[in-house]
Order: structure tokens, then C-alpha cells, then sequence
């Protein structure tokens, strides 16, 4: 499942980036989760339809806090910064996440963390600034700006895995998906209308890119997400997506023809051993 997660997550970051070039960001973003609300919608139809009972939403305001923080600001965060900052940038700070998750889950979960998942988190790190290259990070003011809310957005997904575990023994992996997928697509309306005319896509292409984005990448991948958070420590989980701007990195060179150099392979080399090194831990 969590390969299934960094293969669909790492072709997103193409994909929204060929995406911001028809759609504004926010917009995309809302559509993208809009599609997403009807995968879980006929997922919870044909597997299990106690999904669609209300008795979750005593824990309104904990389903509102997820969605907020995974879906709603996690994605402004990231297409708004996609448009200020360079892709190698974004990439290297999106995958800092795992570090937060990391933090997350020793501050409020609780999880002990080894001195082998410490190694294996800096082995990680290390490896995505190989991949990235210190040449290729750029300084100016809308980079650092770009940077900045794309940190944010990697703190904030670390916060809705953390928030978002916290919900799973009480309510199960798609039933908490749903409803924070619900609320998080609701509050994309005001930023929404405050920044951005909603004006729908007029190329079909531009429809497959976000059915592709909301049924696989957002429905698909979050309710794989959560159910692999059922499964094993919130620190293992997050150390996985290590690998997303090494598959996010080889999609671009197949579909952007983007180089593959030296310093990716070796970057590669150090993103594999850091997480193979962390699930051990």
C-alpha cells in the first residue's frame, strides 16, 4: 500500500505543475478534492455503507482539524508555493514532512523514536539534497517566499497524519478519510472566491489530469495512506515518503525529459538506505 501511496503521490507533483498552467492553484486544488468526495462516495457505497452514518460527527471538530490541515492547507500551501519557487526546491521541502511526522509522533503520540530511525532520517535528508543539488536551490525573494509556503505545507501534512491517527481506532481508515476529505473540499470555498474566479477547465485534457489527480492520487492514495497509519507507527509511515521526489524526479525525466545526473543516483542510493534503515528501526 505505501508503494502504491509514493508512486501516486510522486507522479502528483508533475502532474499539478502541468496542471497550474490552465488552472489557478487554489482552483485546482478544490476540483482535485471535489473528484476525490465522489471516489470515497462509491467507495463507501460498495465496501461498507456504516461509512455514511453520522455518529462521527460528534468528532466534528477533530474531522474539521484534519481536513483543514491535510487537505485544505497542505494543498493551497503546495500549488500556491509551486508557483513561487523552483520544482527542486518544492521537492526537497514536501519531503521533509516525514521529519515532522517524526517529531509529531514523539511530542503527542508519544512513539518512541531509535537512534537507527535518527540515523535513517539523515541519511534520508542527506540524500535528497544529493538529489536536489545545492546548485539548483535558488535564494531570490519569491523563491524564499515559495519556499516558505511549501514548508508550510509539509508541516501541515505532518500534522493531519498525526491529528488523522489519532481518529482511526475509533472510526476506521475510509470513514475518517471521507467525512475529513468532506470538510477539508468545504473550506477551499473561501479562499477560494476570496482569491480566485472559479472559472471550470475547457480542455478535456485538463479534466483527465484532475480526474487522475482526485480519484488516484487524492481518493485512492489517502485512504491508502490511513489505512497503512492502522497498520504500523505513524515514524515508519512517514519515513516511506522519502522516496516520493525519487519517483517524482524519474517521472519528470520520462515525461519532461528532464536529466537524470550523478548526483540524483547517488541521492537515490542514500533515500533508500535512510528508509530501509528507519523501517527497520
Amino acid at each position: 500500500m505505501l508503494s502504491v501511496v509514493v508512486l501516486l503521490w510522486g507522479a502528483s507533483f508533475t502532474l499539478i505543475k502541468l496542471g497550474l498552467e490552465g488552472v489557478p492553484p487554489i482552483e485546482i486544488a478544490f476540483l482535485r478534492f471535489l473528484i476525490a468526495t465522489a471516489f470515497f462516495v462509491t467507495a463507501g457505497y460498495f465496501t461498507d455503507r456504516r461509512v455514511f452514518r453520522l455518529d462521527v460527527l460528534k468528532d466534528w471538530k477533530l474531522l474539521i482539524a484534519i481536513g483543514l490541515a491535510g487537505v485544505t492547507l497542505c494543498n493551497i500551501f503546495q500549488n500556491v508555493g509551486l508557483q513561487y519557487t523552483t520544482a527542486s526546491d518544492s521537492s526537497l521541502i514536501l519531503a521533509s514532512n516525514p521529519v515532522f511526522i517524526v517529531l509529531f509522533a514523539w511530542l503527542f503520540l508519544k512513539e518512541r523514536t531509535k537512534a537507527t530511525q535518527i540515523v535513517g532520517v539523515a541519511l534520508a535528508l542527506l540524500g535528497l539534497v544529493f538529489i536536489v543539488g545545492p546548485s539548483k536551490i535558488s535564494f531570490g525573494l519569491g523563491s524564499t517566499l515559495g519556499d516558505l509556503l511549501t514548508l508550510l505545507a509539509a508541516i501541515s501534512w505532518a500534522a493531519y497524519s498525526i491529528i488523522g491517527k489519532t481518529a482511526l481506532s475509533r472510526y476506521g481508515a475510509l470513514k475518517v478519510t471521507f467525512f475529513s476529505n468532506l470538510f477539508g473540499t468545504a473550506l477551499f470555498l473561501p479562499p477560494l472566491f476570496a482569491f480566485e474566479t472559479l472559472v471550470l477547465p475547457s480542455s478535456p485534457w485538463l479534466w483527465l489530469l484532475l480526474a487522475f489527480l482526485g480519484l488516484l492520487c487524492s481518493g485512492l492514495a489517502y485512504f491508502l495512506w490511513f489505512r497503512v497509519l492502522e497498520e504500523v507507527p505513524a515514524t515508519k509511515a512517514g519515513a516511506s515518503l522519502f522516496f516520493i521526489p525519487v519517483i517524482s524526479v524519474a517521472i519528470a525525466f520520462i515525461v519532461l525529459s528532464e536529466p537524470i545526473d550523478l548526483d540524483f543516483l547517488l541521492g537515490a542510493a542514500f533515500v533508500i538506505a535512510g528508509v530501509v534503515l528507519t523501517q527497520r528501526g
